[in-house]
């Protein structure tokens, strides 16, 4: 049984961007997160957080469970953020192009965007902690951004953070059924 590991991002004393309603990217991911999970359990995956509830998990922590459980792929969730609030989309990070990882982001971004209708700001490389320490294949998910405001009215939104968390596993079901 494939087996994902669901990284929520920030949580409990980092509360990550904050819109200007107040929203919270540690609330926002953490729903996303948990929606993923019961989606992928359902279509015959094993599942396990970083964190299930508002709580602080360092990167490090985080790396480390997930490398420690033996998952197959790590998705962290988050909500994108900018001072000049006109950006908006979503975007998939991987380590660096040309792994496994890369492939996956693509797949990824392509049904999210599928699911939620954003711009497609495309896969890009970082040198994330989550990126780097995690011993398989992993991705960070930039939903939408939270500083815009008609982005951050839709992260408000359960139904969109339901298709947002259908959007990534879809992405997940594509990747694995093209291997």
């Amino acid at each position: 049984m494939t087996k994902i590991f669901i990284d929520p991002g920030h949580g409990g004393a980092n509360p990550g961007a904050i819109a200007a309603s107040g929203l919270q990217e540690a609330d926002v991911t953490l729903d996303i997160g948990l929606r993923l999970g019961r989606i992928l359990k359902n279509r015959g995956y094993e599942v396990d957080y970083s964190r299930t509830e508002n709580t602080t998990v360092s990167l490090a922590q985080r790396a480390q469970a997930a490398n420690s459980w033996g998952a197959d792929y790590f998705i962290s969730i988050h909500c994108n953020s900018n001072p000049d609030p006109i950006y908006k989309g979503t975007s998939t990070y991987c380590f660096r192009l040309g792994i496994p990882a890369a492939v996956l982001a693509e797949y990824v971004n392509t049904a999210l965007i599928e699911a939620i209708g954003t711009p497609d700001l495309g896969v890009m490389t970082a040198n994330f902690a989550v990126l780097r320490r995690t011993q398989m294949p992993a991705i960070l998910v930039e939903t939408a951004f939270l500083s815009n405001p008609e982005e951050a009215a839709l992260l408000a939104e359960p139904v969109f953070r339901e298709n947002c968390a259908i959007g990534i596993a879809n992405g997940i079901d594509n990747y694995l059924s093209a291997q």
